[in-house]
This record gives C-alpha cells, structure tokens and sequence, in this order.
C-alpha cells in the first residue's frame, strides 16, 4: 500500500498546483514616472522610423529632460536630432537635392498609451507639438517628419516576455510573467502580471 502512497501524493500535488495556478492573482508592480525616464535613457540614442520620399537621414532621440504621466498620457520633453539630413525639393520640374547635415530640435511630444488585454499588445501614439522657434531650419524640416508619425499607432507585444528562472536542487524552474492589465496615471504606470510556472528540468 505504501509504495501506492507517493504516486497519489503527486498526482494529488499537482492537480492541487494547477488549480491554484489557475485563480493565481496578478501581482502588481508601480513604476514611477522617474524610473520610466531612467530607463529610457540608459537606451539612448533612440532611432525614430521615418518614411518619407522629400527626407533622407537617420532621426534620434538624444536626450529626455522631463516625462510626466496623466490619464493614460506621457508627456516627453527633450530633444531630437537629425544627421546627414538630405531633402528633395522640385525647382523648375527637376529634383534638387539640398544637404543640411545635423539638425537639432528641442520637442514637447504627448504618447497616448493603451493595453489590448486579449492580444497582450501594448499601443503608443505620439502628437508632437510645435516648439516656440518653429521657424528655424531645423523645425522646417524635422517637425514634418515628426508629425507624419502622429498618424501612427505603434505596437510592442508582451507575450514573449524573458521567463525568470532560478535553480532548485538540480531542477531549474521558469516562471513566466502573463501582462493581465496596465494602467497609467499620477505619474505612474501600474503593471498587473500573472505568474505562470513552466517545466522544470
């Protein structure tokens, strides 16, 4: 009868885990708007994509001076550059191409933040609002590339987030943080995970 005995232990231990695996509640970390902006710049310079047939050149973020969170909005203040800028205009009915170099432009930009639970996607839509120079070269020609990105919803999935894994006697055991929900707001983004335990070898 004993030699039954562990086998039912188990088997029960592990219906037991997989029930209490399945109402597991989310765990809730808050990430102040400062720990945001810090990680953002330890990623700096950041490429900006830009698609346009009139521009050449590679955009970046340079620097975040200031990142304010509110109803599901960031405000990013800081300053963007342009390098081997290259733009295209049509005198007379032919293509002439104008080499400005570096461009430097310092920028106020709001990103509306949303979280689609079901495809664990998360959303950025950036609005670039025009400095009080708006009349420099650098503005004349950075502010329109900028401002073909506010027609844009970019999306980051975070269903493949990194597992943590930690070592228990010779078994390594995976636990998987599921995104449930996130919230932004007083200057704080609020992330809702759910921890799934995988196989352990």
């Amino acid at each position: 009868m004993k030699r039954f005995l562990f086998p039912l232990l188990l088997i029960y231990g592990l219906i037991f885990t997989n029930q209490a695996m399945a109402t597991t509640q989310p765990v809730t970390i808050t990430m102040p708007a400062t720990t945001v902006r810090q990680a953002i710049v330890s990623m700096l310079p950041l490429p900006l994509e830009q698609n346009s047939d009139r521009f050449q050149g590679k955009i970046t973020i340079d620097s975040i001076r200031s990142l304010t969170i509110k109803n599901n909005i960031a405000r990013i203040e800081g300053q963007v550059s342009g390098h081997n800028m290259v733009v295209t205009t049509n005198i007379g009915g032919q293509d002439i191409k104008l080499k400005l170099g570096r461009l430097v432009l310092p920028i106020t930009c709001d990103v509306r933040i949303r979280f689609d639970p079901k495809t664990k996607t998360l959303f950025f839509r950036p609005t670039f609002h025009n400095p009080t120079h708006g009349s420099s070269n650098s503005a004349k020609t950075l502010l329109p590339l900028l401002n073909g990105l506010a027609n844009r919803e970019f999306s980051a999935k975070l269903s493949n987030l990194s597992p943590f894994q930690t070592k228990i006697g010779s078994k390594t055991v995976s636990l998987q943080m599921e995104p449930v929900d996130i919230l932004t707001g007083n200057n704080n983004i609020v992330l809702k995970l759910r921890p799934i335990v995988g196989k352990s070898r």
